[in-house]
């Protein structure tokens, strides 16, 4: 099973961002579809009971931006349709009268993309993704004059000819790991997390750092153990806003914690009972599992099937 947010049906095609006429024939094409983000959510519409992506058209598009967009985004193709990504202004008075006509829904993709076909979920984080990177880079870290937009939105250039420093979108690494001794394995919880919910333990990785460095300093930083047999996994996208997480298996030399809790809330050993019944003696009430389109939950998932 691969990874949520990262359909092998989704070809980039980065031979295309070189070709200007390519890309401009792209957006005058009649098919392409446009896929709208607005400061990190994306948009949605309920179909009876079920959750449906939001895709402009070029129709819909050229109604709300008849002179074009800026700093399209080509995202590639799937199904020989070609996608782009934009950013919506939703406080336009002609946006907003289509949302409440349209009963549109602005929410964290998280929320929904289980729902969504794998095509449409891994899109819109891809569109998420570069998005924030270009909202958080418009001007040059070298000189501070703007940058823009070139190669289909994968390059920002520094307008400053004396500079002219290119600028490519960058991916935070963080490791995440499921940590085990014998019969339980250890989750624990930040206070970022949702109500209740118990995950995996994990922290990003620092310049000068392997992943196994990295995963065995986090871990011991957050719950004071030490860990052998590390384990890859497999890496899942989770542009929330600009991460690639990279999942491990790895076993505790000792189970004995001593817990930082200006790292972690709380943290347990949780027998494979307990995951199934989602109750913990320590933890008063039921407690939740990570995400279903989490590398977390796969993580835990994988262990309790292999352990039975």
């Amino acid at each position: 099973m691969q990874p949520f947010y990262a359909s092998s049906e989704i070809n980039r095609h980065g031979d295309y961002r070189n070709n200007e006429d390519l890309l401009k024939k792209i957006m005058q094409d009649k098919n392409t579809k446009y896929i709208p983000v607005h400061n990190g959510k994306n948009f949605f519409r309920k179909i009876d009971e079920n959750i449906d992506a939001i895709k402009f058209d070029s129709e819909l598009l050229n109604n709300f931006y008849p002179n074009g967009i800026n700093d399209p985004i080509f995202l590639g193709v799937a199904n020989n349709t070609h996608y782009v990504g934009f950013e919506l202004n939703s406080e336009n008075p002609k946006t907003k009268n289509w949302i409440v006509e349209n009963d549109i829904i602005i929410d964290d993709l998280r929320k929904y993309g289980p729902s969504l076909n794998d095509i449409d979920a891994s899109f819109l984080a891809l569109t998420n993704g570069m998005n924030y990177w270009h909202k958080t880079h418009k001007f040059c870290g070298s000189c501070g004059h703007e940058n823009y937009s070139i190669e289909g939105g994968f390059v920002r250039v520094c307008s400053n000819q004396n500079c002219g420093k290119s600028h490519f979108p960058r991916t935070d690494p963080a490791i995440i790991t499921l940590i085990s001794f014998k019969d339980k394995v250890l989750l624990g919880r930040s206070h970022r997390f949702p109500e209740g919910m118990y995950s995996t333990l994990a922290g990003f990785v620092e310049p000068g750092e392997s992943l196994e460095q990295a995963l065995e300093r986090e871990v011991f930083e957050e719950v004071g153990i030490k860990v052998k047999n590390i384990k890859y996994f497999h890496s899942q996208p989770w542009p929330f806003p600009a991460s690639l997480m990279l999942g491990f298996f790895a076993e505790a030399e000792d189970p004995e914690m001593k817990i930082d809790y200006s790292e972690i809330e709380d943290a347990h050993w949780f027998s494979i009972e307990e995951l199934k019944s989602l109750n913990h003696p320590s933890i008063n009430g039921s407690f939740k599992l990570p995400r279903v389109d989490s590398i977390a939950r796969r993580l835990v998932d994988t262990w309790m099937n292999n352990f039975n």
